[in-house]
């Protein structure tokens, strides 16, 4: 593994966000929960035929039926609701009320996240020095958080119709920002996704192992700088980007 020093000029920065902003431990299955919760009180005949673990059961056979939906959590999400609701014998208006129903109380939920402590003094620092965005694989939208204004764009697998490590991905997201690749830096949790991804798309990438975490044997090594918090992190922006003016 090539452990490599971030470097002048640095004109934008780029996040991952569930597990690198926030810790989404036991959110989702919350999410999950108060989902099923609606199910119970307003479309009972789904719950006496899908647990919690049968719905996840369910969206993993559709994911497999329909690989197109590998990168759109949302659709995929969705189309559980919609054929869990179907089998229990809603159709018509009370099928689509069931799938909008259901789909946004577990959206409210799963937008419920703490945020680590060293997020909101990162992006206050970098806030008007250089250009931010957010990046993610999953289906968390940085307004619903209250986030939007520290950035100044977003992208999903959902809208791109592709996923990180992905050269659409990380493309867009240069194209965005309006500056070359080399001169942005991605920070992310997950090594594959965003490490190997940014690396490899030119980016200077940075792993944020919080965990202490050991690279894994299956994911190509790549130079990328690695720090334990966003407070470390920010210390070593800071200078660059001063450098970059």
């Amino acid at each position: 593994m090539t452990r490599r020093m971030l470097r002048a000029p640095i004109a934008a920065v780029t996040f991952d966000l569930d597990f690198t902003l926030w810790d989404l431990d036991g959110v989702l299955p919350h999410a999950e929960a108060v989902c099923q919760g609606l199910l119970e009180q307003h479309y009972p005949a789904v719950t006496q035929h899908f647990d919690v673990a049968g719905m996840r059961e369910l969206r993993n056979r559709i994911a497999a039926e329909r690989p197109e939906l590998a990168h759109d959590v949302t659709a995929l999400r969705r189309a559980g609701l919609r054929r869990a609701g179907e089998q229990a014998g809603y159709a018509g208006d009370a099928l689509e009320a069931l799938v909008e129903e259901a789909f946004e109380v577990f959206l409210e939920a799963r937008h419920a996240v703490r945020l680590y402590p060293d997020t909101l003094p990162m992006l206050r620092a970098l806030q008007g020095r250089v250009a931010v965005g957010a990046i993610t694989n999953g289906n968390a939208e940085i307004a619903r958080i209250g986030l939007d204004g520290y950035f100044d764009f977003a992208l999903s697998a959902v809208e791109l119709g592709a996923a990180k490590p992905s050269h659409l991905v990380f493309d867009t997201a240069a194209g965005r920002a309006g500056v070359p690749a080399g001169q942005i830096v991605h920070v992310g949790d997950d090594v594959h996704s965003d490490v190997y991804g940014a690396a490899e798309n030119g980016m200077q990438a940075v792993w944020l192992n919080r965990d202490n975490a050991v690279w894994p044997e299956d994911v190509p090594r790549v130079s990328h700088t690695p720090v334990s918090t966003l407070a470390e992190l920010e210390g070593m922006l800071l200078g660059l980007i001063r450098e970059s003016i």
